[in-house]
């Protein structure tokens, strides 16, 4: 889908769901955050995944130095500039601050300060041990009073329940989109939507499903077949479209819009059964350990996973994956251990292109080209 379209149709998303009486919360911390929980009071959960330009990473320097994440450089300028794409950003009535890196918080409260938007805050503990599962809970009650006075309604524990099963199906059904065996641009596009739509559109979703059954694009095409891990792919973003005309396809996202967070399901009967829904966000938590949100021992996880995907891929398909590992510059979370993860994974007989950009439209025809002879590698 053509991203002003689908810019156009959220646009109007968000004026028929004010129309209704909801208020907008914007995110711009990618995991952990407890989204059906927002959805139960009544806010519609705005993800902050939209990619940037030259524009918008330049127009935020009156704020930050260049040597900041790009992603983050671009939502921030999104809020100075607001192009007309998206002028729905000034219907944005609280922005929830969260730590999933130093810079989410410096650009929430940037935004917040700056254009005037009352902020909540939501801290996230990176360690997992019995005190950081406690202090999530806490985290989750606190947040939970703060929405309750703003909204002076109490958020009851049906109501959450309700939307946790909710959410619980819809994460379920794209995991099922991620099993399709479509080209990786559709599929990117579908998870795109799915975050900033939400379950709202879960019967589109489960069409799209029904019409790609029994499709076999792996087996008649001669791409070569990759898993993209790291940064996530936001809106916008031509790295997908660039990958498949230098013959590249992705068959798994394994980034925050893709795997990390579809996997995120719990057993229904656990859902209906556990007494204090508040208890499941801290029993997801607890079981999310492949985000970079995770210490100790994420890189070895994540090496573990992709190790034992790609070997299934193998048998399964006959066929071999390759990774491309995508950073963002200045992301510390992934560009810090970059060298180590490609080099354990080539180990293990693994190809790993280590591809570090910002969105820089002067670089494509660089990015075209180290994925070319990446793809000619193969």
């Amino acid at each position: 889908m053509d991203s002003l379209k689908l810019l156009s149709e959220y646009s109007k998303f968000l004026e028929d769901k004010k129309s209704e009486g909801k208020k907008i919360m914007a995110i711009l911390a990618h995991d952990n955050i407890p989204e059906e929980l927002l959805d139960a009071a009544g806010f519609i959960p705005l993800r902050m995944i939209f990619a940037g330009n030259d524009e918008l990473m330049n127009s935020c320097h009156d704020y930050l130095p260049p040597s900041t994440c790009s992603f983050a450089q671009s939502c921030l300028g999104l809020f100075s500039l607001k192009p007309m794409a998206f002028r729905f950003l000034d219907s944005v009535n609280y922005f929830l601050l969260s730590n999933h890196c130093v810079t989410d918080i410096c650009v929430s409260e940037l935004i917040s300060n700056n254009f005037k938007i009352p902020r909540l805050d939501f801290y996230v503990s990176y360690t997992r041990n019995e005190n950081s599962f406690k202090y999530y809970k806490l985290e989750i009650d606190n947040l939970k009073k703060k929405i309750e006075i703003i909204t002076k309604n109490r958020i009851s524990d049906e109501k959450i329940r309700e939307s946790i099963i909710k959410y619980n199906n819809f994460k379920r059904i794209l995991s099922i989109v991620a099993n399709l065996d479509i080209i990786g641009s559709k599929k990117l596009e579908i998870f795109q939507k799915a975050i900033l739509f939400g379950p709202d559109i879960q019967p589109e979703i489960e069409k799209i499903i029904e019409a790609n059954k029994g499709q076999e694009f792996l087996k008649d095409n001669n791409y070569k077949n990759l898993i993209l891990t790291g940064c996530s792919i936001f809106i916008g973003d031509y790295l997908v479209n660039l990958i498949e005309e230098n013959g590249g396809n992705v068959v798994l996202f394994d980034s925050w819009i893709g795997y990390n967070y579809y996997s995120q399901i719990l057993e229904y009967e656990e859902l209906k059964s556990t007494r204090n829904p508040i208890n499941i966000f801290k029993k997801r938590f607890k079981n999310n350990k492949y985000g970079d949100h995770s210490v100790p021992k994420f890189l070895e996880k994540k090496i573990k996973f992709l190790e034992k995907y790609v070997n299934h891929f193998n048998e399964e398909k006959n066929k071999k994956l390759a990774i491309i590992n995508h950073v963002i510059k200045f992301c510390d979370h992934f560009s810090l251990f970059q060298t180590h993860f490609k080099s354990k994974l080539q180990e293990k007989g693994i190809n790993v292109l280590n591809l570090e950009r910002d969105y820089s439209r002067s670089n494509k025809g660089q990015l075209s080209t180290r994925i070319g002879a990446f793809m000619e590698m193969l």
